[in-house]
């Protein structure tokens, strides 16, 4: 079967898209993407890939390189690999209307690759992106090869079981390797379309893939420590619902630290046409005692425990968290949200309950709601795709 499906697998190179066939006519040993170049580490994977009819361009003449990779090019990716292992041939073509898509997305829920609906326009994800690819082919096509233990790749906490399945496949088959020297997926980060580029040709060429091993790591030792009250995980200032500060903690505003890097956030926004400003900063002890218990009389501890602090688990009182712009989710979906989530991190602070993470967090998802970290941990954070209790090893859930 091995044999067989590497033949089956090398006939990719010989099955041109429309979109791609009148270029690769001309000539299928270069490539007709301006922003492509034979120096870039990834042009020997677009090249293949492209070839194969599996990836076009963005137009004739741009890839988009660093493009993400949307859920509906992922599945079209997987079903014509599919077809292809299962047929011999790739026949599969996309719809003319809007939602070209929509062949390839019945293809794949029909045997099984797709288990759920997604936003299809929308950038893949890569832990997801890698669930899907990984029963794009039949299963002893992606033999293990590497000795990658459940537990080891480090940032999978919090991904679905059937997701950090998909991962440890491809990454024990050597189709993916994660980054940096721990191996991290950064399973909540988008996939660049040279990326996809290189797993591709992975998946086809299994003389492609790359050998290495990973281990169970020891648990981390975590520094906490508690000063006057106020608890410290590796240096960094924590307060949610295991953590609290006592009444007398009192900046009595943002810290100045806070409040630059807020001015620089936007400062940042407006040179891009956009506004965003601060909706509530600092709270007191008193000011957080009140507001909960006026949630509580409204919609009951249960629910408010949902959304709002009880008083000495705020954030707000640390001078460190902002609420920005508008406490609606529709904030999110804003040019001002869209941006704040791309870019909140490169000013020191992190978006603190993302969507998915209430369980992580003990809050609800708010898109308006950032931290203070500094500039090196928050992007050290945001590149994770960990929340804040995740990063740090900690959790967040009341006593009683």
């Amino acid at each position: 079967m091995k044999k067989s499906l590497i033949v089956l697998l090398s006939l990719l190179l010989l099955v041109p898209c429309a979109s791609c066939a009148a270029a690769a006519e001309a000539d299928s040993s270069t490539l007709p993407f301006d922003d492509v170049s034979p120096s870039d580490w990834f042009y020997g994977d677009v090249l293949t890939a492209w070839q194969s009819g599996l990836i076009n361009g963005k137009s004739e003449t741009l890839f988009a390189p660093d493009g993400s990779l949307t859920y509906a090019e992922a599945v079209k990716l997987a079903a014509c690999m599919n077809q292809l292992a299962a047929e011999g041939a790739v026949t599969l073509a996309a719809d003319t209307g809007s939602e070209w898509y929509r062949p390839y997305v019945t293809y794949c829920a029909e045997r099984g690759i797709l288990l759920e609906d997604y936003a299809w326009n929308q950038p893949a994800e890569r832990a997801v992106y890698m669930e899907i690819f990984s029963r794009a082919l039949p299963a002893d096509a992606l033999w293990p090869i590497n000795e990658v233990p459940d537990g080891s790749i480090p940032d999978l906490g919090g991904v679905p079981e059937k997701t950090a399945a998909g991962v440890y496949a491809l990454y024990r088959a050597g189709v993916a390797q994660g980054t940096g020297s721990d191996h991290a997926c950064a399973p909540w980060a988008n996939v660049k379309r040279s990326e996809v580029a290189a797993i591709l040709t992975r998946m086809m060429d299994p003389e492609k893939r790359i050998s290495f091993s990973l281990s169970v790591p020891a648990e981390p030792e975590y520094r906490i420590e508690v000063i006057d009250g106020v608890t410290y995980v590796d240096g960094i200032l924590v307060v949610n619902k295991t953590y609290s500060i006592p009444a007398s903690y009192a900046p009595g505003d943002l810290t100045w630290e806070c409040r630059a890097a807020l001015d620089a956030l936007s400062a940042g926004a407006a040179a891009n046409g956009l506004s965003i400003y601060a909706i509530s900063g600092y709270r007191s002890y008193e000011y957080q005692l009140g507001l909960y218990d006026r949630y509580v009389a409204r919609d009951g501890k249960a629910e408010a425990d949902r959304y709002s602090a009880r008083a000495g688990h705020s954030e707000h009182q640390t001078g460190l968290a902002v609420d920005v712009n508008s406490l609606e989710y529709a904030f999110a979906d804003t040019p001002e949200g869209q941006w704040l989530a791309a870019h909140c991190a490169e000013y020191g602070f992190i978006l603190r309950y993302p969507e998915g993470k209430e369980e992580i967090t003990g809050y609800r998802y708010e898109p308006w709601h950032i931290r203070y970290l500094g500039v090196e941990t928050a992007k050290k954070v945001a590149e994770s795709g960990l929340t804040l209790e995740e990063y740090l090893g900690v959790t967040s859930q009341y006593a009683d």
